[in-house]
């Protein structure tokens, strides 16, 4: 695998995982910002990266690596910032938009919550590898279009 389009997916999965991980926090997004984190994640990344010029899906094997790396790496900083901006709020302003992931943020050890994040990073990794796969083949179909108008 190139390093330069290694670098670049890695990047801009930290970078969307980020801002979604501080858009979760506003109490009835959360949830579409995990949707978005489980499903949508690697679609945007490489969307995003083929229309900068830097990414082209040639495999569906390509697809599905790209999408793992997409979804696991998009996760740990979504799940960081989250972790951190939910306690922060916590003990400054008393509030909590999830009781249950303050809490458990909150009095877990530390161990528990890398094994949370290593797990959900698994599952996100797994699901963007689903939507990596059928990016390539939406991109492939329109490719083909494209194709038979420009004969």
């Amino acid at each position: 695998m190139n390093k330069f389009i290694l670098k670049n997916l890695i990047i801009y999965s930290l970078i969307l995982g980020l801002i979604i991980g501080i858009i979760s926090i506003i109490p009835y997004i959360g949830t579409f910002g995990m949707f978005a984190l489980l499903f949508l994640s690697a679609p945007c990344v490489i969307f995003y990266l083929i229309l900068d010029g830097k990414l082209d899906l040639n495999t569906v094997k390509d697809g599905i690596i790209y999408g793992a790396i997409t979804g696991f790496f998009a996760n740990i900083t979504f799940s960081f910032a989250y972790a951190i901006i939910t306690s922060i709020i916590y003990f400054i302003f008393n509030y909590t938009s999830n009781f249950i992931l303050t809490t458990m943020t909150i009095q877990s050890p530390v161990w528990l919550l890398i094994t949370f994040v290593m797990f959900i990073g698994v599952l996100t990794a797994t699901t963007n590898a689903f939507t990596g796969f059928v990016t390539y083949y939406i991109l492939d179909f329109i490719r083909d279009i494209y194709a038979r108008k420009h004969k």
